[in-house]
C-alpha cells in the first residue's frame, strides 16, 4: 500500500506519513530505499512515496488510533479479496463468435 493511500485513508498529511514510515523503518533496521518510489501529485509533479508490503503497513498503523487502523485494515482486506477472487473461466467471459455457430 502506498504512503499516499495511507495518508488519504487516515486523513493524515502525506509528509507526516512519510516521516512515520522513515522512523518505523529506522527502528526496524529496514532499508528505506527498498520501499521508495515516485508518484505524481495532482499537478503531475513527481512525488516521493513509500510502497509498503502488508506487514510494514500493519506495523505502521498500529501506532495510529483504532479508527485509523480500522480504515487501513479494511482497505487491505478489499485488496486481498480482489486478488483471491477467482477469475471466470474463459468460456463464461466471452461470447461465441456468431460466424462460428452452425445453423442446421
Amino acid at each position: 500500500m502506498s504512503s499516499r493511500e495511507i495518508a488519504e485513508l487516515t486523513g493524515k498529511r502525506h509528509d507526516h506519513v512519510l516521516r512515520d514510515i522513515r522512523e518505523m523503518l529506522d527502528d526496524l533496521g529496514g532499508d528505506v530505499p527498498s520501499f521508495g518510489g515516485i508518484s505524481q501529485d495532482a499537478y503531475g509533479r513527481p512525488l516521493k512515496v513509500f510502497n509498503l508490503p502488508h506487514r510494514e503497513t500493519m506495523i505502521l498503523v498500529t501506532g495510529y488510533s483504532v479508527v485509523l487502523r480500522a480504515k487501513v485494515v479494511d482497505r487491505w482486506q478489499e485488496l486481498e479479496a480482489k486478488v483471491a477472487a477467482p477469475a471466470a473461466p474463459e468460456a463464461l467471459r466471452s461470447k461465441p463468435d456468431p460466424r462460428s455457430v452452425r445453423l442446421r
